[in-house]
Order: C-alpha cells, then sequence, then structure tokens
C-alpha cells in the first residue's frame, strides 16, 4: 500500500512528479493475496505474467452508434474517461463479483504507467475501499494521500492538486466499503484538500463533485444500484459482462501449455457447461480449468455439470490441505453458516467475530482458509476482513450444509424462503448433490450426507416439478428442466417426467442454450415425447438448435411455429428428422424461413418418416417448388399432409410441385395451397397430376387464390374422373360468380365424382348459381356431405330448393353454411320448414348474418323439437331480441340432440345475460 518516502523539493517540476509517482504506481496493487482454487490469481500477477484476457462490456453509455459486438473494455474507458474543465467526471463500473473488474482497473493503472493508455492523466491515484474501512481518524484529502501513497511529499501536493481536470481517482471495491456514498448535505461536505474531516466524508466529496471539482473518478462495484450520483456530477456507467466464448478460448490456451489439452478443456467446457452465465466469469474459467487440469493430468473422468466442477474443486482443496473427515466437515458447516449469513444479510465481508461465531475459529491460523476465503493481514486480527471470491461458492457451501447439518432442523422450504433471489445457484446445486454419482467424491472426504435431506429434497423436486408444469409460468417450467438436468439421475427425472404425460410438452417460448442443453436431456431420459412446443421462441440459433437435435429426434410432433430460426438451424433440424421418429412439424408462420432454409430441411425431408409438414407464410416462392417436388416423389417419402397457406409460391411454383404429385412415389393426402398468389394457368397442370391413376390426394385447399372460372373448369375434370380420390374442395374467395356453376354441377352429377366437401363462400354465385347446384344436389347419388356457400349473393329462390332438397331424403347434407345471404325470415323459413321433417339429416346449419328477427322464434323453436338430427346452430349476428331467449334457452335445455347454439351479436341486452349464462350449450 505504501512505500518509503523520497525527499523532494517544492520546486521541483510537475514532470518530474509526474514520473516518479508513474514509477511508484508499478508496484502498486488493489490486492495482496494468494494464488487459490477458488479465489484464482491476484490481479497484478495476471497481468505481469501477460495473462490478462481483454473484457467485453454491455449496457455502457459510450457505445458508439453502429456497434454490433459488445465493445472491448478498455477501448471503453479510454472513451468515457475524457476530463471535464467545468465537473467531476464519475464513472461506475459495476459488473459480478469475479467479472475481472479489480484486474481490469489493475491493467489500466500499468498500462498508464507505461504510456499505453489514459495518458491525459497526469497522475493517477489509485484506492482500495477494503484498505479505507480501517482509517477511522479524521484527516485531509492531502494526509490520505500521503498516508496511501508514501512515495509522495506533503509539499509537492499542492502543485499536484492545483489542477484537478489532470486526476484520476480510482475507487475498487464499492461492495467491501463499509459505509455509504451518499450525496452529502452542504453543512457535511468537504471543499478543500487541506480541510480535515473523516475518511467517508473525503470520499464522498470526492466522488460527488464537491472537492477537487474537475477531476474524473472510477469507481467499480457490484451492481449499478450501489451507487446514485449528485445532479453536479458527470456520470457514465459501463456494465462488464466478461468473456465471450472467444475470450474464453484464449484464456483457456493461455492456461494449458499443452495445446491439445487447450482443446480438449475448452471443447468440453463448451459442451458441457460453457453455456451457463457462469462461464463468462475469469474467476470460475480458473476454477474450471484448473479442476480440468487435474483430471486430464491424472487420467480421470471430467466433470460434465456445474455441481461436478465444485465437488471437484473442493475434494482437491481438502486433499490438498490433508484434512480429515472431521475437519473437513466442520469446515464445511462453518463456511456454510458463514454463506448462508452473508447470503442473507447481503453481507460481503465477515468479521474475525463472526468467523469465531461460525466455528471457523480453529481454522483462523491454518492455511487451508486461504484456499476457500480471501482476506488481507493477520487472519486472528480484528481488522481482518474475510469474504468470498465467488458468490456461487457460498450457494455450494449452503447446499452441501443442508445436506451435512441436521441439527438446526430447518426445513428445505424454509432454506430456499429465507434465501429467495438471493442466491442464484442454490437449488441448482441442492439438485446436484441429490445424486448419489455426483456428491460420491465429497462424501469421501466430509462423511455421508443425509439420507432425510435426500428425501426431503426429491419429494420437493417432485411436487415442484408437477406444479410448475400445472402453471402459466414459463419460467418456472425452465427452472423445473434445469433443475431434473443437474440431479442427472435418469430414473428419477423418467418417474417425475412419467407422471406429467402429455404436459412436459408445454410451450417453452424462449430458450438459453442452458435451457435445449436441460431440455434434452429430460427428453432423452423419457426415451420419446408426443409434443414438443417451442412456439413463438425467437433464440433458435444454431447452437441452440444443433442441441436440440436429440429431443427433436425423439419427440412425435415438433410445434415450432412463429419461430425464429437462423438459417444455420434448418440443417439440423433436418438432420433430426433423418435419424428419428417424428411424424410431424408445424413451421407456421417461421419468416426467417424462406427458400434457403426450405432447401436445408428438404434434405431431411427425403430420408425421414416425417407424414405432416406445415409450412403456412415462411416466405417461400416458386424456388422451393422444385426441391418439394423432390421430396414428393421419393419413394421413401412418407409425407401425407403437406400446408403451404400464404406463400407466394404463383403459378410457376404450383406448376414445379405437380411434378412430384405426379410422381407414383407421391403419398399426399392433403394439400394446403391457400392465398398462394395463383391464378387459372396452373390449374391444367394440377388437373393432370390429380388425374393420373396413382394420386392419393384427398383434401385440396385453394382458398384465396385468383383461379376464376376458366380456372376452375380445369379442377372439374378432375372431379369427373372416376380414379380421382378428392374428397374434399375448398374455393373460398376465389374470383368465382355463377358461370362456374354449370360445369361443377355436371361433375356432381356424374357418377364419378367423390367430392364429399365444397366450399364455394364468397363468390357471386347468384340464385341462377345456387339453383344449378342444387340441380346436382338432387341427383341421386351426390356425394356431398359438406356445403358452404357463405357470402354468395343467394336470394330466397335458392334458399327454397335447398328446403326442397333436404326434405327429399336423397340428400347426403350434413353441414350447410348458407350464412351472409340476404334473405330475411321469409328465406329462412323453408330451411326451419326442412330441418322439421324426419328425412333431414343435417347435423350443423349456419345462418349468421341472415337478417332473422323474432318473427322466425316460433319456426326456429317448432323446428327444433321436431328434429332429431342437428347438433349445432349459428345464428350469430342477427336481430333477435331479449324476447327470443327464454325460448331458445328452454329449447335447448330440453334437446337432447342439440350441443351448440351461437347467439353472439344479436340485440340482446345485459338484462338477458344471465338467463343465457344458465344453459352451457348456448355461446352468447
Amino acid at each position: 500500500m505504501t512505500s518509503a518516502r523520497r525527499p523532494q523539493n517544492a520546486a521541483e517540476p510537475r514532470d518530474s512528479l509526474h514520473e516518479l509517482h508513474k514509477e511508484a504506481m508499478k508496484a502498486y496493487s488493489f490486492e495482496t493475496r494468494n494464488t487459490s482454487l477458488l479465489g484464482g490469481q491476484s490481479p497484478k500477477e495476471v497481468v505481469l505474467t501477460g495473462q490478462y484476457v481483454a473484457l467485453n462490456v454491455e449496457n455502457t453509455d459510450v457505445k458508439k452508434d453502429g456497434e454490433t459486438s459488445s465493445p472491448i473494455l478498455e477501448n471503453t474507458l479510454t472513451a468515457v474517461l475524457s476530463p471535464s474543465k467545468d465537473m467531476t467526471r464519475l464513472v461506475m463500473l459495476f459488473g459480478p463479483t469475479g467479472v475481472g473488474k479489480t484486474t481490469a482497473v489493475q491493467k489500466m493503472l500499468l498500462d498508464w504507467t507505461g504510456g499505453k493508455h489514459l495518458q491525459q492523466f497526469g497522475f493517477v491515484f489509485p484506492f482500495a475501499f477494503r484498505q479505507l474501512n480501517v482509517l477511522k481518524q479524521e484527516m485531509t484529502l492531502e494526509e490520505l494521500l500521503l498516508n496511501q501513497h508514501g512515495h509522495l511529499a506533503p509539499e509537492s501536493l499542492g502543485l499536484i492538486l492545483q489542477t484537478p481536470q489532470s486526476l484520476l481517482f480510482v475507487f475498487d471495491g464499492l461492495e467491501q466499503y463499509q459505509h455509504q456514498l451518499d450525496v452529502l448535505s452542504d453543512s457535511d461536505i468537504c471543499s478543500q484538500p487541506n480541510q480535515a474531516a473523516p475518511v467517508p466524508v473525503l470520499v464522498s466529496s470526492l466522488v460527488h463533485g464537491a472537492l477537487l471539482q474537475g477531476a474524473s473518478i472510477l469507481v467499480t462495484a457490484r451492481t449499478r444500484s450501489e451507487l446514485n450520483s449528485s445532479s453536479e456530477v458527470d456520470c457514465k456507467h459501463v456494465e462488464v459482462s466478461g468473456f465471450s466464448v472467444d475470450q474464453r478460448k484464449i484464456y483457456i490456451d493461455q492456461f494449458f501449455k499443452n495445446p491439445e489439452n487447450a482443446e480438449k478443456a475448452f471443447q468440453h467446457i463448451e459442451q458441457k457447461i460453457g453455456f451457463q452465465d457462469i462461464c463468462r466469469l475469469p474467476v470460475f474459467c480458473w476454477i474450471t480449468c484448473t479442476v480440468l487440469k487435474a483430471a486430464l493430468e491424472a487420467s480421470q473422468d471430467l466433470p460434465e455439470t456445474l455441481t461436478q466442477v465444485f465437488v471437484s474443486a473442493f475434494v482437491n482443496l481438502i486433499h490438498a490441505h490433508a484434512l480429515g473427515k472431521t475437519a473437513a466437515r466442520d469446515l464445511m458447516l462453518g463456511l456454510g453458516r458463514m454463506a448462508a449469513h452473508g447470503l442473507q444479510n447481503n453481507a460481503v465481508v465477515s468479521s474475525q467475530k463472526e468467523m469465531a461465531a461460525f466455528g471457523l475459529q480453529q481454522f483462523l491460523t491454518s492455511p487451508v482458509l486461504l484456499g476457500f476465503l480471501s482476506f488481507e493481514g493477520d487472519p486472528t486480527s480484528d481488522n481482518c476482513m474475510f469474504s468470498f471470491r465467488l458468490p456461487a461458492v457460498q450457494d455450494f457451501l449452503v447446499a452441501v450444509s443442508y445436506y451435512l447439518d441436521i441439527s438446526e432442523g430447518k426445513s428445505l422450504e424454509e432454506v430456499l424462503g429465507r434465501l429467495e433471489g438471493r442466491a442464484a445457484l442454490l437449488k441448482i446445486f441442492l439438485s446436484g448433490l441429490s445424486s448419489a454419482l455426483q456428491r460420491k467424491p465429497l462424501e469421501g472426504v466430509v462423511g455421508e450426507f443425509s439420507s432425510d435431506r435426500h428425501s426431503e429434497f426429491t419429494g420437493w423436486l417432485r411436487n415442484s416439478t408437477e406444479e410448475a408444469f400445472q402453471s402459466w409460468s414459463k419460467e418456472r417450467r425452465l427452472c423445473s428442466i434445469r433443475l431434473l438436468h443437474q440431479c442427472q439421475n435418469q430414473p428419477l427425472v423418467k418417474e417425475i417426467t412419467a407422471k406429467l404425460g402429455c404436459s412436459l410438452g408445454a410451450s417453452f417460448e424462449e430458450l438459453t442454450v442452458w435451457d435445449a442443453v436441460a431440455l434434452n436431456y429430460v427428453v432423452m431420459c423419457c426415451g420419446n415425447l408426443q409434443d414438443l412446443n417451442l412456439y413463438g421462441n425467437r433464440s433458435l440459433t444454431e447452437d441452440i438448435t444443433q442441441r436440440l437435435v436429440p429431443a427433436f429426434s425423439y419427440s412425435h410432433k415438433l410445434m415450432l411455429s412463429s419461430c425464429m430460426l437462423s438459417a444455420e438451424s434448418f440443417v439440423h433440424l433436418a438432420s433430426a428428422l433423418v435419424r428419428g421418429t417424428t411424424v410431424e412439424v408445424d413451421l407456421s408462420y417461421c419468416r426467417t424461413m424462406d427458400d434457403a432454409g426450405a432447401k436445408a430441411l428438404c434434405v431431411g425431408l427425403r430420408q425421414s418418416s416425417l407424414q405432416i409438414l406445415r409450412l403456412p407464410s415462411c416466405g417461400l416462392t416458386a424456388a422451393s417448388c422444385d426441391d418439394l417436388a423432390s421430396v414428393l416423389a421419393q419413394e421413401s417419402s412418407q409425407l401425407r399432409l403437406l400446408d403451404l397457406r400464404a406463400n407466394k409460391l404463383e403459378d410457376e411454383g404450383l406448376i414445379q410441385l405437380c411434378r412430384g404429385l405426379s410422381s407414383p412415389h407421391c403419398k399426399l393426402q392433403q394439400l394446403g395451397l391457400d392465398f398462394c398468389h395463383l391464378a387459372g394457368e396452373s390449374m391444367g397442370a394440377l388437373s393432370q397430376a390429380l388425374c393420373t391413376g396413382h394420386s392419393e390426394i384427398r383434401s385440396l385447399n385453394l382458398n384465396r387464390n385468383n383461379l376464376t372460372d376458366a380456372g376452375l373448369e380445369s379442377l372439374t375434370r378432375v372431379l369427373r374422373n372416376s380414379e380421382s380420390k378428392l374428397q374434399h374442395l375448398l374455393l373460398s374467395d376465389c374470383n368465382l360468380t355463377k358461370a362456374c356453376c354449370e360445369g361443377l354441377a355436371e361433375a356432381l352429377r356424374s357418377g364419378c365424382c367423390s367430392l364429399m366437401e365444397l366450399d364455394l363462400s364468397c363468390s357471386d354465385l347468384e340464385d341462377s348459381g345456387g339453383l344449378k347446384l342444387c340441380e346436382a344436389l338432387k341427383t341421386h347419388g351426390c356425394p356431398l356431405e359438406v356445403l358452404r356457400l357463405v357470402r354468395c349473393e343467394l336470394g330466397q329462390a335458392t334458399f327454397q330448393e335447398l328446403g326442397s332438397i333436404l326434405r327429399s331424403g336423397s340428400s347426403k347434407l350434413k353441414h350447410l353454411e348458407v350464412g351472409l345471404n340476404n334473405v330475411g325470415d321469409e328465406g329462412a323459413k323453408y330451411l326451419w320448414e326442412a330441418l322439421a321433417d324426419s328425412r333431414c339429416r343435417l347435423e350443423i346449419l349456419d345462418m349468421e348474418m341472415v337478417t332473422l328477427t323474432d318473427n322466425s322464434l316460433e319456426d326456429i323453436c317448432s323446428a327444433l323439437r321436431a328434429n332429431h338430427c342437428l347438433k349445432e346452430l349459428v345464428l350469430k349476428n342477427n336481430g333477435l331480441t331479449d324476447t327470443s331467449v327464454p325460448s331458445l334457452v328452454q329449447l335447448m335445455q330440453d334437446s337432447r340432440t342439440m350441443q351448440a347454439m351461437n347467439l353472439q351479436y344479436n340485440d340482446f341486452s345485459e338484462d338477458v345475460f344471465e338467463t343465457m349464462e344458465s344453459c352451457g350449450k348456448i355461446k352468447y
């Protein structure tokens, strides 16, 4: 902290003072600690030995426009630490413990002494908050500088401090400071360097700009909220995010001297634990590399979970200090109490007195303590303060002590409740240590864990998982999945998930890589999964998708609608389809797919057992159709349903697709081409494909295409073909007119037609077209069972003819939709009369918005009392009023066959809502 003071002449040039101070700062160290397994190397050692790896920052106030990747900390600090003539410049450098803040400012200080960075400052004065805690007496700022930096001479300070703009004060470790850095009142502030005040007042006055206005201040802290600046200070925030994957690779390569071991370690870390946030922390990388190095040198199995890393680290430490089981157990329990106390009370440091209360008195003079804790000075001194280097170590110790210590009788719920929101990894470690395989090495050095504790945790895991999957909270479900993964107990995971059944496939909207690994493990334990629902996931990167390949392969149905998959993700999805048992994939509204994604996917489709593929609104064009046609033509293809709705395929695309449909190997039965920008030109090719003797197409959706009457004329050839198997034809909103009805009627009368469903809604058929269709419906043997003629400009004449057909006994119609045709009570009367006839077979009738009034009530009630087939009646958007409600409710309550009546959007008042509510069959 201090060095021998050198005599100086007050008249010494400022440049000489500058060089002298730089030389002294080369020896300064923010921390003086020894290298330890759980604490890492000292910051100065890291820098001086060339092991420092640049850190990333994020959420910085100074991020430049156009930057797409996380900027480097050194560059950011250089940009943000520009002195201001008018006001104090305060920079807060924050990030979690172990992220490398102290090492970064140590590197910054040494770079300044070497002339590399921050040369705009003539003097940099570093302070460690930990060291300021012991200064109890009042002193001036000049005296504080002399106390902390003994190379300075009192007579030189006046010259140094007269230009605050050239000064940078660095305060490290705000979380260890025992005072508050609050903005002071006018009566409390210190404004002169030679004014005596308590050290906390001096520091606050500096930080908030009252003392040495214009100086620059850098403060490091764990969280942004630990320091609130005053309005008199220009404050900037820089968040340290730690290592990226590339930086972690550099660190590992430096750590391992053997390149082969370095590569093994890197690949192992990235595959097994590199996806967890803690791996961004340099101190955790040190712990993991140390553990892996020992395992590789001893030819042992490498740890595969976070729990196993910490188990190995603790076992290595206990072995290194030759602790017996009793001493090791006492140490773990004492450290566990210290960890729980710190977490529960948000205390970063513990005093020597508290250490005794934790039961650690016997270890204060033992070197083993340095392996677990960080402290400076004499550990038996009252002034010595102890702390953990990594919060995860605290979480692990609390978990260990839960399984070891049953004397206090605290239940698991009590432990979790007291530390809720304070111990991020506690549940993870509790789950990991519940596994006999993972805890066995630790039990070998501290003794066996409590079987009662194990049973308690297992029961809690079962119950919490079931509750999570019954809740609406996706985060709770993901948390349960992570815990199941961490426990690494396949029989237990299978037992728990078996009770969940298909609910395990509940939606997981946002996945991290960790979530993907955990979910994959759980699905693999199950052996198979009915549904895997990732609906709306906006983060299906290549890495996540690759890790989910086994889970995809074991899932019968993949729901990936509205997901944001990267281009590379479709390659991995294709590989999952090749090797798996998946029979259905829903990629609806995956707008990142486009033709490139479809091409990659088709590679897997050619060798898969997939039967259902949904690709609506995926940005596909005609370019995708050649690949899809190739899939359909494969002898191995099992596709039965292909939904291509809302893709801009156009006629060119459909013509290409028809080459696959024409193949004798094509097994497709349902084809969705709704709103694919088709015109009549492609209908000839489609008709030809469907008229081959081997076409299996039974359902064809062509809604919302500009087919026109001419295009439909080509399709009627399919209906007249005796070898056609087409049963469902949807032609709603296809720019059709009454001119198309004659050809359709002829096809329906041909005796060769197998069509059971026809949708001509939103067509200008008028009565002339409607009556032509009715002629076909009269024909004995007409196969139609479902007919939709919604908004077809039909009049009373068509309704009269439909009523006659329904009463004839020869019609097979079971489902009729004739809404949005303005026929009123008089036109509807023909259908009510038909319903009253015992020969009518209708089960569903839709009469939406046909301008019904209460005058139809008697006819409706009479028809429904006489009818024994109708199950559903739609009367919404009509003019029925409160008058009709009691009769309709009574009718529905008495009916044994009617299952539903839709009365929405009629002219009802709130007075009758309770009456309708009394009948569960009525929707209003």
